[in-house]
């Protein structure tokens, strides 16, 4: 056989295997965040975050108001008594830091717990919708480094509808499903 010959095998094997190649994409953090169960898991994080936050901001006015007071009485303290205070202000002042540290590991903890159940069931979906649709590939947009592709190919929306029509939450007040594009 030539050269030539199997070059053109090769080239009409690699064709007919292209031209079964289909591939989508799909906006995953999207679809978490628009889905009704991730949009109650947001409200409900939020909720607790406000709380944590209100707390967090009335401690911090309450050391920056001993400081305050501290600024103004220091030239009246002796030495000793100054010093003390000042290492008393400095230890709240690095426990305070540590807790907001702490809170917003929680939040971000809370978070990934909220929406580590949603990732699953998106994913069994989305192997739904490929196998349907003939697809080889379904790439993340938001992690993928997929630079651009026509819209014509986005799963997103579709993923939405179906996991909300699929999942329903208990949450009545939620907004209605993105329309499909």
């Amino acid at each position: 056989m030539s050269k030539s010959l199997i070059a053109a095998a090769l080239l009409v094997a690699s064709a007919a295997h292209a031209a079964d190649f289909k591939a989508a994409y799909v906006d995953i953090q999207r679809a978490v965040m628009e889905v009704e169960e991730g949009k109650a898991a947001k409200a409900r994080l939020q909720r607790m975050a406000d709380q944590k936050q209100k707390a967090f901001e009335a401690e911090q006015a309450a050391i920056k108001a001993e400081v305050e007071a501290f600024q103004k009485q220091r030239s009246m303290m002796d030495e000793k008594a100054r010093d003390a205070k000042e290492m008393e202000l400095q230890k709240k002042t690095f426990d305070f830091a540590q807790r907001a540290e702490k809170l917003r590991a929680e939040v971000a903890d809370g978070e990934r717990k909220e929406l580590a159940t949603i990732f699953p069931k998106l994913e069994q979906l989305l192997g739904q919708i490929a196998q349907r649709e003939g697809l080889t590939m379904v790439f993340d947009r938001s992690s993928s480094g997929l630079a651009w592709a026509p819209p014509s190919l986005d799963l997103t929306n579709e993923l939405i509808r179906m996991y909300n029509a699929q999942h329903k939450s208990g949450d009545k007040g939620a907004a209605a499903p993105a329309p499909k594009k």
